[in-house]
């Protein structure tokens, strides 16, 4: 099939012959099960079930291609909010992309992703997210590696004792416990005093974490308490802390829990605890400073982190306050003028005083970048300088006037996602 010309009314079945691609439905769900376990050999069925209990799900997330009636390929997709340039984003997720072996090398998976694209633009979506170990399929679609993995290592003996999970204190005690359903309230508090100035985390509704915390992608959610008050929680699974926050105005609390941490590393027998977190969380930190390392780094465990702009002139709109306030705190002259050539799209960023800066569309100007998509968005996002760009991206500038415009307008800068939303997403 001819990918250019390839279009699907998201709402009806699209057939070329014995292919037809189509959103999925309720009656679906026993064979793209089926499919998901031939090609991936997993999930389980009480994963794949949990997935349905999901409370944004719907069927026709799933994106199928179906052969004479048979599911040939599948793609999942979520709908969830991202935390941006001091807004929230509508964000939607890539999952199980997959293709029956028997049906490789016709396009399918990729042309699934091309209209996933095409839905997330129709739907306002800001960005594409997939966490993958194969970059490669998804960079030709104009998606780039970006955000970075924030992991702590440290051996389990060298992390705070904590008083073995109950560090005394003026007053009263710490104590470290399991959670109970009732705190869930404590924990949605605790995230937000923790994360909601880190870029790239996402939103959370009730029903969001009532479905996360019952998947048990831990084995484990410790809190720290002073008496019936919580002010710290930790998502254990095995040696590894998938998430941790603690209320700004109870830093006790992280060294309590680092002290049960540490006691149930030891006695499980782990030699090490991994700790995820972004580099400038406090825990990773403390983490430092009781001799453990820090690695912020694309991939880990073989998993890479990619995201994807389906609408580039939403997101330089979207981007524009903060991409302005860049180059103002730069102490940048004004006004500063910078194109964008993408694909065969072109943008111009015009960056002036007050309020008057805009993205004019169809523009370009003398200063300029031309850039995959893929590149783009990690120009956009703080994922790389302007200068890695060029010389690993194959990121051509006009001139040397236009490098600089974006080294002041586009600064590297920290995006992070939490395990627990990269797993539930």
């Amino acid at each position: 099939m001819a990918t250019n010309t390839l279009a699907l009314d998201l709402n009806l079945p699209f057939r070329k012959g014995a292919v037809e691609y189509t959103p999925g439905h309720e009656a679906d769900h026993e064979a793209v099960y089926q499919t998901l376990l031939n090609v991936f050999h997993r999930p389980d069925r009480d994963d794949f079930l949990a997935t349905l209990s999901d409370p944004a799900y719907r069927p026709e997330q799933r994106l199928l291609v179906k052969v004479g009636g048979k599911i040939a390929s599948h793609v999942y997709l979520t709908d969830r909010q991202i935390r941006l340039a001091g807004e929230v984003a509508r964000l939607h997720g890539v999952m199980w992309v997959g293709t029956l072996p028997e049906y490789r090398g016709r396009g399918f998976a990729q042309n699934l992703i091309r209209l996933a694209s095409q839905r997330a633009r129709k739907q306002g979506a800001l960005l594409m997210t997939a966490s993958t170990s194969m970059p490669e399929f998804f960079k030709p679609l104009g998606w780039g590696v970006c955000g970075r993995h924030g992991i702590g290592l440290i051996p389990s003996r060298n992390l705070p004792t904590g008083n073995e999970g109950a560090l005394e204190v003026r007053g009263p005690a710490w104590q470290v416990r399991p959670w109970r359903q009732v705190e869930l309230g404590d924990l949605m508090r605790l995230y937000e005093l923790q994360f909601a100035e880190t870029p790239g985390s996402l939103v959370r509704s009730e029903e969001y974490w009532r479905w996360m915390v019952n998947r048990r992608i831990q084995h484990v959610i410790w809190i720290a308490c002073l008496g019936d008050a919580v002010h710290g929680y930790a998502f254990v699974k095995d040696h590894k802390v998938l998430e941790i926050a603690v209320d700004p105005a109870h830093p006790d609390a992280l060294p309590a829990l680092f002290g049960r941490i540490r006691s149930e590393a030891l006695e499980r027998a782990y030699p090490e605890v991994i700790l995820h977190a972004p580099p400038d969380h406090v825990a990773m930190q403390q983490l430092k400073a009781s001799g453990g390392k820090i690695l912020h780094r694309e991939e880990w465990e073989g998993d890479v982190q990619m995201y994807h702009a389906p609408d580039p002139g939403l997101l330089l709109a979207r981007l524009l306050p903060q991409i302005a306030r860049h180059a103002k705190q730069a102490g940048a002259a004004l006004p500063l003028d910078l194109g964008l050539s993408i694909g065969d799209q072109r943008f111009l960023i015009h960056i002036a005083a007050g309020k008057s800066s805009r993205i004019e569309s169809g523009k370009l100007g003398r200063r300029h970048l031309t850039l995959s998509g893929g590149s783009f968005v990690r120009l956009l996002l703080g994922h790389s300088s302007i200068d890695h760009l060029i010389s690993e991206d194959r990121v051509v500038a006009s001139s040397a006037t236009a490098i600089e415009a974006a080294r002041l307008l586009f600064p590297p800068r920290i995006l992070w996602r939490s395990p627990l939303d990269c797993v539930a997403a």
